[in-house]
């Protein structure tokens, strides 16, 4: 009888942590809706400017204190340093990108893109290569509202 009840008591003590560790979950989550269209479409308005290689447009995306990861190269951080940093990937050839998930917190301040990358470049020989990838971008509201590029990160498949 003892051992029965401890049984249950232990299912009710696991039942319940899940249901607080799910509900905490998606409180902190996502907040979803207009928020998160509005996320996606500060992405896609970066990937078209970064895509037509509009530097002064492109670095504008970017937190005066955002950083960049890529790979085999250390972070950057800083508008200036960001600034080298995209010349030179335009330089390097043509890079795009497709987000397929988003998600803003419930205070609305912070957010994430994530999806799938492109590179073409040429190599040494003058061969062109393609490589693909998936990057992740985590995006900052600024004072009056708009979504700015606080960190993003991208690596090869």
């Amino acid at each position: 009888m003892i051992g029965g009840t401890i049984v249950r008591l232990r299912q009710r003590i696991i039942v319940g942590s899940v249901f607080v560790v799910v509900g905490a979950s998606v409180a902190l989550g996502q907040a979803g809706g207009k928020a998160e269209d509005g996320l996606l479409a500060a992405d896609v308005a970066w990937e078209q400017v970064y895509s037509a290689k509009d530097l002064a447009k492109a670095v504008a995306f970017c937190d005066e204190h955002g950083s960049m990861s890529v790979p085999d190269a250390p972070v950057v951080t800083g508008r200036k340093a960001l600034a080298k940093a995209i010349a030179s990937d335009f330089a390097q050839g043509d890079t795009t990108w497709r987000p397929n998930k988003v998600g803003v917190a419930l205070s609305g301040e912070l957010g994430y893109t994530s999806g799938t990358t492109d590179l073409t470049f040429k190599d040494k020989s003058g061969k062109t290569l393609r490589k693909k990838g998936n990057y992740l971008t985590v995006w900052k509201k600024d004072a009056v509202g708009s979504w700015k590029v606080l960190f993003d990160s991208f690596n090869y498949e």
